[in-house]
């Protein structure tokens, strides 16, 4: 039988000689063979184990794990053991892939707020968007620390559940209570996700709307929230829906600590030439739509076609 040197093994494996030696010292893979002047010497075989060793490892197995499955073979358990870190490692790979949408989400938030134009009221076309509503009470509200409570349950709740929690994050405040200029949430909202229960699911529903950005204390939010229904009504547009206030990555885009950043919209209808430009918009919208999906359309066939 052949054997190799440490390093030669260490080559085959595409490891390093003290990786080996460790395997050696917490008995997870020893030598075939030592020599009388100490040397190590591994048998071509022995790569398997040493596959084997690196897959256990990388399922985050336990050294004491490893070392149990390497010194007394159990073919069974090891396959038991191999199916429960599977349906681990989906569980985390759920949980990152829901991460790297929070991070994206995130990211778009961030760039949109120091973009936006604030204190400007404008008329925007959003989709149809699906969120998670969670009531608030006059009583949560009434101290900065208690409003913070809520979303503080919020986040355990989807810690606990091993993801993040899903963007966007914001509050909404009922039609009722718009034309009084009363700024007091009614629902705290995150995005929907599979786990969320039907009666706290919502969907907020497309259509025109009206668009306003503003930083600022809690008290200047309600000074400002006053002041764009002022402007709506100013301009003779009609109120048809709740208001919905999104949180627009403020621990990002703003360096005081005290400033909040957020996105105030409300569905309206419109009358008169803002209406038909409305109009020319979405249709423009729409053709670039289709001229875009055709497009991919084309590229797909044309990929096709070359395969």
């Amino acid at each position: 039988m052949k054997y190799l040197s440490t390093g030669e093994f260490a080559r085959l494996c595409r490891t390093r000689k003290d990786t080996l030696l460790f395997y050696d010292k917490e008995g997870l893979l020893k030598p075939r063979l030592v020599s009388e002047n100490g040397y190590r010497h591994y048998s071509i075989g022995q790569f398997y184990e040493f596959d084997m060793v690196t897959m256990l490892k990388e399922t985050g197995s336990s050294l004491k794990e490893i070392r149990a499955f390497m010194q007394e073979p159990d073919p069974a358990g090891l396959l038991t053991h191999l199916e429960g870190k599977k349906r681990l490692l989906h569980r985390e790979r759920m949980r990152m892939a829901a991460r790297e949408k929070m991070l994206e989400a995130t990211i778009a938030f961030g760039h949109e707020a120091l973009n936006a134009s604030y204190d400007v009221l404008d008329l925007v076309e959003m989709p149809e968007e699906r969120l998670e509503m969670t009531p608030v009470s006059e009583e949560d509200q009434a101290t900065e620390e208690s409003s913070i409570e809520i979303f503080v349950k919020l986040f355990e709740k989807y810690e606990a559940q091993g993801r993040p929690v899903p963007m966007p994050l914001g509050v909404m405040m009922e039609k009722e209570k718009i034309a009084n200029r009363t700024y007091l949430v009614d629902y705290f909202f995150c995005g929907a996700s599979r786990e969320t229960r039907r009666e706290n699911l919502y969907i907020r529903p497309a259509g025109l709307y009206a668009r306003f950005y503003h930083k600022g204390d809690t008290q200047n939010h309600a000074d400002a929230y006053s002041r764009m229904v002022d402007d709506i009504e100013r301009r003779g547009w009609v109120i048809n829906g709740h208001v919905y206030g999104y949180d627009m990555a403020s621990y990002i885009v703003s360096t005081n600590p005290m400033e909040y950043v957020a996105k105030y919209c409300v569905p309206v209808c419109v009358t008169g030439n803002e209406a038909q430009g409305q109009a020319q918009k979405r249709d423009q919208a729409q053709k670039q739509r289709q001229a875009q999906k055709q497009g991919q359309a084309q590229a797909r066939g044309q990929s096709q076609g070359q395969e």
